[in-house]
């Protein structure tokens, strides 16, 4: 079993105070949270686009699906030298003109992530941009 709670409830989220995590959350999404990304709308009904992501990501070294239900999808990836895990917890919700994204990317280890999460997350944005 995890120590991780899933399904993540995004509205709820504490993201805690260590520098190491990254947040995506749509334009408006009502969150105790404050996020560091707006998510771009796409044009997709929610499990279109949750399972687009999936493969967007899936497509990323290093990265396997975790677990899946209730809406969300949690991937690990790990780093390329130590095999740290950094765990993406997404979920798609409807929009005005689509479908958007919450996601939580954080660091299972470390005070720090120098970006990584950041880095990791915008990427996989773009390449989904490019995939729909």
């Amino acid at each position: 079993m995890t120590d991780r709670p899933f399904p993540i409830d995004f509205a709820m989220l504490d993201t805690g105070p260590k520098p190491n995590t990254f947040l995506v959350l749509p334009g408006g999404f009502q969150a105790a949270a404050e996020p560091d990304m707006e998510s771009p709308v796409f044009a997709l009904e929610p499990a279109a686009l949750l399972e687009a992501f999936k493969q967007t990501a899936l497509d990323a070294p290093r990265t396997r699906l975790e677990r899946e239900g209730s809406g969300q999808v949690e991937l690990v990836q790990r780093s390329a030298i130590f095999r740290f895990p950094d765990y993406i917890t997404a979920e798609a919700v409807a929009v005005e003109g689509g479908a958007a994204l919450c996601i939580f990317s954080r660091s299972k280890v470390g005070y720090s992530d120098l970006g990584v999460n950041a880095k990791r997350v915008t990427g996989w944005l773009e390449a989904l941009k490019q995939r729909v």
